[in-house]
């Protein structure tokens, strides 16, 4: 039986160099994965230059090298039948000759396995240059193999090449501003947590479009495991949602009528919307296919209305962490999987934004219980604050470190030096 990709993205794709040793090579070939966007099997050096340019034209991704196909599925690795130590530098030298624009090459690493040497060759796509060209051509990654680039794609490549680095404080899809929209016409809420990502689809993606099983997929993987179709909440969210208002009624997951169509969908769930005045909290999640369909963004916002009170306890902590969980761990792999036929491995960029719709003017420091944070240095309100989740810590999957690390950069900039942060329910 075949072993699905990993939610989260194995320590093979993101850890330092010296880290990548035999026991996780071995651990790694142990989990039975299928070559997919971001995974290759190769028994020899001959045919990766291409497939390393084809990943960083895409996902970036693995490229093992000295394992030989499964006789049954030649998409699986099978026997390792090794290397030899001076190969690594042949394709190194090889890459270097090959590709332009020249001075890139993706890092390539040594490793025994059993008795026989292994190259894993580990492709950032982030680092790479846009387009990659190899002997003239240029190539992207589709599922588990190598196609030529068309000419809408070409174009969109260069256009990365000379795109700046997205930036929370400058893309209105992020911002804490633009967090409200879901509730305009309607009770502000007084605390508002979004995680948000946004990843670039596969060079046909123009033609994708959501449908009912995309939508049901979205919502299995945020509810509770159900024979019967039930769309509760998955207990962690519904544990949540408890300490905010245990009185309260917890609406399953249903689809937003009034926001919809064939690139766009928001599901939302919680406390009933007619309980205004009363403490409660909503849970929504927003995927769009944005420029044209080549691009997927996919929002998690959990909205907390406090009924005039300050957040209890540490709950904006532990909410901070359920948004991120949610959204990488759940959303984002049932939306990719579902169009794409794999999860992203490594998980895009992921940002977190703390923010209050309800009242601008005094800031964050009416609502939020700063006490963990310590004493503060300075005056002033707390203002609305994003910050990108550190990937390499991601990417290795400890999200409750990550989201640690965040929130004590959003301390920062609120001019709490020593926060201690509480621990995180993960």
């Amino acid at each position: 039986m075949l072993i699905a990709m990993p939610n989260l993205a194995h320590p093979i794709f993101s850890a330092p160099i010296d880290a990548v040793d035999s026991e996780m090579v071995r651990g790694f070939l142990e989990l039975g994965l299928e070559e997919s966007f971001t995974l290759d099997y190769k028994r020899n050096i001959d045919p990766v230059a291409e497939t390393a340019a084809a990943m960083a034209n895409s996902y970036g991704g693995i490229i093992l090298v000295g394992v030989d196909p499964d006789p049954k599925n030649t998409n699986l690795g099978g026997e390792l039948v090794g290397v030899a130590p001076s190969e690594k530098d042949r394709l190194v030298s090889k890459m270097a000759n090959q590709y332009e624009p020249p001075g890139w090459t993706p890092d390539v690493i040594p490793v025994t396995v059993d008795g026989k040497h292994l190259l894993v060759v580990r492709v950032d796509h982030h680092s790479a240059p846009r387009p990659l060209v190899n002997k003239h051509q240029i190539k992207i990654r589709l599922d588990g193999s190598n196609q030529y680039a068309d000419l809408r794609m070409i174009e969109a490549l260069f256009q990365q090449g000379a795109a700046p680095t997205p930036s929370y404080s400058s893309d209105p899809r992020f911002s804490p501003a633009h967090t409200a929209t879901p509730y305009q016409g309607g009770e502000a809420p007084t605390v508002f947590i979004r995680a948000a990502t946004s990843m670039f689809l596969r060079p046909d993606a123009a033609r994708l479009r959501f449908h009912g099983p995309t939508v049901d997929a979205l919502i299995q993987a945020l509810s509770a495991p159900s024979y019967t179709g039930s769309s509760e909440l998955s207990e962690r969210l519904h544990m949540l949602l408890q300490q905010v208002g245990t009185h309260s009624y917890v609406q399953p997951w249903w689809i937003d009528p009034s926001h919809g169509h064939g690139r766009f969908v928001r599901i939302s769930a919680g406390h009933d919307r007619s309980l205004v005045g009363q403490a409660r909290m909503e849970l929504t999640c927003t995927a769009a296919l944005a420029n044209s369909g080549s691009s997927l963004d996919v929002f998690f916002d959990i909205a907390i209305w406090t009924a005039g009170q300050k957040v209890v306890g540490d709950l904006w902590v532990q909410a901070c962490y359920e948004a991120v969980h949610a959204l990488l761990a759940n959303a984002l792999p049932a939306l990719t999987g579902s169009l794409l036929g794999s999860a992203p491995v490594p998980p895009p960029p992921t940002e977190l934004h703390i923010s209050s719709p309800a009242d601008s003017h005094f800031g964050l420091g009416n609502f939020l219980n700063t006490d963990a944070l310590g004493p503060r240095t300075g005056a002033g309100t707390l203002r609305p604050a994003g910050e990108y989740l550190p990937e390499d810590v991601v990417s290795r999957g400890d999200l409750a470190a990550a989201v640690t690390e965040t929130l004590r950069n959003i301390a920062l900039d609120w001019r709490y030096l020593h926060p201690e942060l509480p621990t995180l329910n993960a």
